[in-house]
């Protein structure tokens, strides 16, 4: 696994958390990369109402192949830094997480 991406996941017990750092109010969604310890995704909702959030596992769940319901943002919901839970395998979304990162 990619280090950058080792920094920014930690396994747990049903799944993995992965550190977010998110910038709404882009002009179209994306995958901007690594941000220190976090990836950095765009979305175009403003972070009000919630509307960024949902965008964000939108998002993942798109490009991580995976339903929404088996996403959560566990904290950081009014802020751009986010711990995100992906239930599932591990080593599967371990897997997908990294060939999706060196796509970009």
């Amino acid at each position: 696994m990619d280090p950058a991406l080792e920094r920014a996941v930690q396994q747990g017990r049903d799944g993995v958390y992965l550190n977010i750092h998110a910038q709404p109010g882009a002009r179209r969604p994306s995958l901007r990369g690594m941000h220190g310890d976090a990836v950095k995704i765009a979305v175009a909702e403003a972070a009000q109402d919630g509307k960024a959030n949902a965008a964000i596992i939108a998002f993942l769940a798109a490009a991580l192949a995976m339903p929404k319901r088996d996403i959560a943002i566990v904290s950081g919901h009014a802020s751009r830094r986010k711990r995100v839970f992906l239930r599932g395998d591990c080593r599967m979304l371990l897997d997908r997480l990294g060939a999706w990162l060196a796509e970009r």
